[in-house]
């Protein structure tokens, strides 16, 4: 079956916690409870918010990859008052799914909802494996981009 990438609707939240949760856990022992709860509070979170989007990877009707861009505003400038940047952040395909284009599909729809939104950039912070991901779909290192990490 094909796999069918598009903007993530109130039906999706769910299936976008638990594979957050899936992709937390994926390195690391899971707790033999707490899904529930964060699925809860995911859902909740989610409600609140009007910052973020996210995009899916959809197999028949499992929900098999994801990935969200964080919306910021910019302060204006003469001629541009409505500005806004995106953050493409927590990119998770199964393991099962992977290496087969996946993930790509779904930084370009992030992209793409990005542009659709009017940001003039996107961003990442990528880890060493996904970068030609993200190399492949247009993203260039940026020498002035730098970032002060506030925690430990």
């Amino acid at each position: 079956m094909a796999i069918e990438i598009r903007e993530s609707t109130s039906a999706d939240i769910a299936e976008l916690a638990k594979l957050r949760w899936r992709d937390h856990f994926e390195r690391r022992l899971e707790p033999d409870e707490g899904l529930g709860d964060y699925v809860r509070g995911f859902t909740a979170w989610w409600e609140r918010r009007d910052d973020f989007l996210a995009a899916v990877a959809v197999d028949g009707q499992r929900v098999v990859g994801m990935g969200f861009l964080a919306l910021a505003g910019r302060v204006p400038v003469p001629g541009a008052m409505d500005r806004r940047t995106g953050d493409i952040q927590s990119v998770y395909v199964q393991p099962e799914f992977r290496n087969q284009g996946v993930g790509s599909m779904v930084v370009r729809t992030l992209v793409d909802l990005g542009r659709e939104r009017g940001c003039s950039r996107v961003t990442v912070h990528s880890g060493s494996r996904a970068v030609p991901v993200y190399e492949r779909a247009g993203f260039q290192h940026h020498p002035q981009l730098m970032v002060h990490p506030l925690t430990d």
